[in-house]
């Protein structure tokens, strides 16, 4: 799994290197956002994460993005605690491609990587279930605008993500040819960011 990432993301800043010969403008995004499973009566899960940009171009960006998605819950049981937690990481390639570049830029864009995932349950502090690390295959289309302010940009978006099964059924993807797409598990969301180093003038 680690090669497989690790191929993946020196194929992405080669491709940084080779598109930032005449024009490079690099980025920092902070991100957090709201997240809802498509599953009926799912809770809504608070998340944040963090994305490097190079602006290939005034309205091209090409990067890297990492986040985390956390959920949990306390039950009380005789006056015995039990709490669950459970955290969903993507880490991501992303592409934008914004249509303006005054003030207010709208964009669409892309990630497109592994989700990693993990549940534990505790009982008065103490672990009592544990899972073995998960991985996914997963992508997300985005949409949004960025409302800039010289070089400092205030970002909104929506996003939607594609979870999908292994098909091994084991707990981690491996490789790509272990996807199953047509086994998915589905999020929508909203972010609320602020970009350090915009493209364009």
């Amino acid at each position: 799994m680690k090669k497989t990432l690790t191929r993946y993301l020196a194929f992405v800043a080669f491709m940084v290197a080779l598109s930032t010969a005449s024009y490079a403008q690099f980025s920092l995004g902070l991100q957090g956002g709201i997240a809802k499973s498509d599953v009926e009566d799912s809770k809504t899960v608070a998340g944040g994460g963090v994305n490097l940009r190079v602006f290939t171009s005034p309205k091209f960006a090409l990067g890297v993005a990492g986040k985390i998605y956390a959920d949990g819950s306390d039950y009380t049981i005789a006056g015995q605690t039990l709490s669950s937690t459970g955290t969903l990481m993507p880490v991501t390639g992303t592409l934008d491609y914004f249509f303006a570049e005054g003030v207010i830029r709208p964009y669409i864009g892309g990630d497109a990587g592994v989700y990693f995932s993990k549940y534990d349950a505790k009982f008065n502090g103490n672990t009592i279930v544990e899972s073995s690390k998960h991985s996914n295959f997963g992508a997300a289309p985005r949409a949004g605008l960025v409302f800039a302010f010289g070089n400092l940009g205030i970002q909104v978006e929506g996003i939607y993500h594609f979870v999908f099964g292994n098909k091994n059924l084991r707990s981690t993807t491996g490789n790509v040819d272990n996807i199953d797409f047509e086994s998915t598990s589905q999020f929508g969301g909203v972010n609320v960011g602020i970009i350090f180093g915009l493209g364009g003038k």
